[in-house]
């Protein structure tokens, strides 16, 4: 059971929007990174090929939806990108799921980040830290759900709950980034990071890269970890 010193782990997917250029993304990431906590930015294939050259500092993860993963020929064509540019997972939008989960397993994804898990009946075959919402339906793949928002306002729409995470927990939150200019997405990054540092537990800011590593550990970090305490 999860005490009030047990750290809360927080991963940050923030959205880049494809009319990005390189110069700009280049402005965003430092920006974001004077707040000290790993981010993982998310984006079409073409964007992470072209922006992920020059930034081998960050975290990326390839944005999936649903028509990308309505076949195997459609998810295998988007895959290929995955050859050409280091990610540390995907992320299925839209209430999406993955079916071909062999495929991804195939291309050394680890981890995938669900809105909802679908109906899937076979248990996970690795048990997953109390209350993080993860399973293993298929050995090698992580399957995360992300953390729900609060409907209403405007600032709901990017944070789960004012108030921090529950000792233990795992939050998942997406950061839009679409048709946003970067320093809107850079305020937005930064105040949803502001507001997960709020709270009495202990937090620690993780990479989607990370957390295989810590799913396999029990949710407990480990030397080789690049998380950062808040």
């Amino acid at each position: 059971m999860p005490n009030d010193t047990t750290p809360a782990t927080v991963v940050i997917l923030a959205r880049v929007d494809a009319t990005t250029t390189d110069e700009g993304f280049a402005a965003l990431a430092a920006s974001v990174r004077r707040c000290g906590a790993a981010v993982t930015w998310v984006a079409d294939g073409e964007t992470v090929k072209r922006l992920s050259r020059e930034t081998s500092d960050q975290g990326w993860a390839l944005a999936l939806d649903g028509a990308a993963t309505e076949s195997r020929q459609r998810l295998r064509q988007h895959l290929l990108v995955l050859r050409r540019a280091a990610v540390d997972g995907v992320v299925v939008a839209d209430g999406g799921t993955i079916a071909q989960r062999d495929l991804l397993v195939a291309e050394g994804i680890h981890t995938a980040v669900v809105d909802r898990f679908d109906e899937v009946t076979r248990g996970s075959r690795r048990p997953s830290p109390e209350g993080w919402a993860c399973r293993s339906v298929v050995w090698g793949l992580w399957e995360v759900e992300s953390t729900p928002t609060r409907g209403g306002s405007r600032l709901g729409r990017w944070i789960p709950w004012i108030g921090g995470p529950a000792a233990g927990s795992l939050t998942v939150v997406t950061v839009p980034g679409e048709g946003a200019g970067i320093q809107t997405t850079a305020d937005r990054v930064t105040r949803v990071i502001a507001a997960h540092r709020g709270g009495r537990h202990p937090k620690r800011f993780a990479r989607l890269g990370d957390l295989p590593g810590l799913l396999g550990s029990g949710g407990q970090p480990n030397g080789g970890s690049v998380l950062r305490a808040a």
